[in-house]
């Protein structure tokens, strides 16, 4: 492990350890292509996150964009709608199946909005059930 470091943006990089006594002053990364990992110093860390899907374990019903990302409301394919009409904002291609926050195509990809489309989804949720 070598130790330098680094005021830029790693792609293809993962966080495997960090630490520090008061406050965070190392992290540990990871080059996911060549599994090299290397010690730097830290005063801060922002971390992407939701800029992959992760949803594989979802039915194939769900549909998806060319991403993996879930299409929901206007965004679900037209052969999908019932009567001419899409589904509801935040529901996806299968009933009673809703998408909210990072998975959901289209989405801010931001902790708050995921958050308040998790609060607004729950009407859906109780609609759909009654």
């Amino acid at each position: 492990m070598t130790h330098t470091s680094v005021t830029r943006a790693r792609p293809f990089t993962q966080v495997v350890d960090g630490g520090g006594q008061a406050r965070l002053e190392w992290l540990a990364l990871e080059d996911v292509r060549s599994g090299a990992v290397e010690r730097v110093t830290a005063q801060g860390l922002f971390l992407l996150l939701g800029a992959e899907p992760h949803c594989e374990w979802l039915p194939a019903d769900v549909a998806r964009d060319d991403r993996g990302f879930v299409l929901t409301g206007r965004d679900v394919p037209r052969d999908h709608w019932v009567d001419g009409l899409p589904p509801a904002e935040l529901a996806t291609t299968v009933p009673g199946v809703f998408a909210v926050g990072d998975i959901r195509a289209g989405s801010m990809k931001r902790v708050a909005a995921a958050a308040g489309e998790g609060a607004s989804v729950v009407p859906l949720v109780h609609a759909y059930l009654t």
